[in-house]
């Protein structure tokens, strides 16, 4: 949670403000998700909190972030308590794109925030923290990086070419090679899955850059070119991308378990 009251407002306040007016109950009767919780530390936090069940904890955050749309419930406090349920990640990218200038906490919250109040939550219900996340990071960068080929899109519409066509690149392969033939992989949600769990999203970026890269018919040597936007030798490059492969692909084993 945000200790600086300026950023998001007084966590205490809005917890005491949510349990007071038994919030989360009544979100429940909107979405069944948040059924039986009405505690925010007792009931709430332990379902979040990192080594429990990751299922269980997104289906909360989906919820959450339901009531936050502005097509959903359009709730200011289920947006305030999105934005210090996700503070652990705000102020590490915060450090890492400290190049870029001052005020970055304030400028990813902002860019949270309509990240959150704009999500498609009917569309892409599963894996939102990391969509948020990942969405934040490219939006962030591509106002502050335009000229940047690998930041020049927001994360949605990179993943977009990621669809039923993609079934023959080596994306596309880990999700049709998961090891349950009757579940339907959606990439997307794949890749989004597994930066939740764990997968460097730097790695996911050059995952699908490259893909994107060797579909370009204008591109001559797409994996040079990528390997120049991201900053590694040739040989890195292909070290990181056989890496990633490796660990989408592991995480496809828990992401149809969840999924069936």
């Amino acid at each position: 949670m945000f200790n600086d009251d300026s950023i998001a407002g007084s966590w205490a306040a809005l917890v005491q403000r949510i349990e007071c007016t038994d919030a989360l109950a009544r979100w429940a009767v909107d979405d069944d998700r948040l059924a039986g919780l009405h505690d925010v530390t007792h009931d709430l936090l332990p379902l979040l909190a990192k080594g429990g069940d990751a299922a269980r904890a997104d289906d909360i955050l989906g919820a959450l972030l339901r009531q936050a749309a502005v097509d959903g419930g359009a709730e200011d406090d289920a947006l305030l308590l999105m934005l210090h349920l996700l503070s652990d990640w705000v102020v590490p990218l915060a450090t890492q794109l400290r190049d870029l200038g001052t005020g970055m906490v304030g400028v990813i919250v902002s860019e949270l925030t309509c990240q959150i109040r704009t999500y498609p939550w009917r569309d892409r219900p599963r894996a939102v923290a990391a969509s948020l996340r990942w969405g934040t990071r490219f939006a962030v960068l591509a106002e502050f990086r335009p000229s940047t080929p690998r930041h020049r899109h927001r994360a949605e519409r990179v993943l977009e070419p990621m669809s039923p066509e993609w079934e023959s690149t080596s994306l596309g392969r880990v999700a049709t090679t998961a090891p349950n033939d009757e579940v339907d992989i959606d990439v997307v949600d794949l890749l989004l899955w597994a930066a939740r769990a764990g997968v460097d999203d730097v790695d996911i970026a050059l995952l699908v850059r490259t893909e994107q890269a060797r579909d370009d018919p204008w591109l001559k040597a797409p994996d040079d070119v990528v390997a120049a936007e991201f900053g590694l030798p040739r040989r890195t490059f292909f070290w990181r991308r056989a890496r990633a492969l490796a660990a989408v692909r592991a995480a496809s084993r828990d992401y149809v378990a969840a999924v069936a």
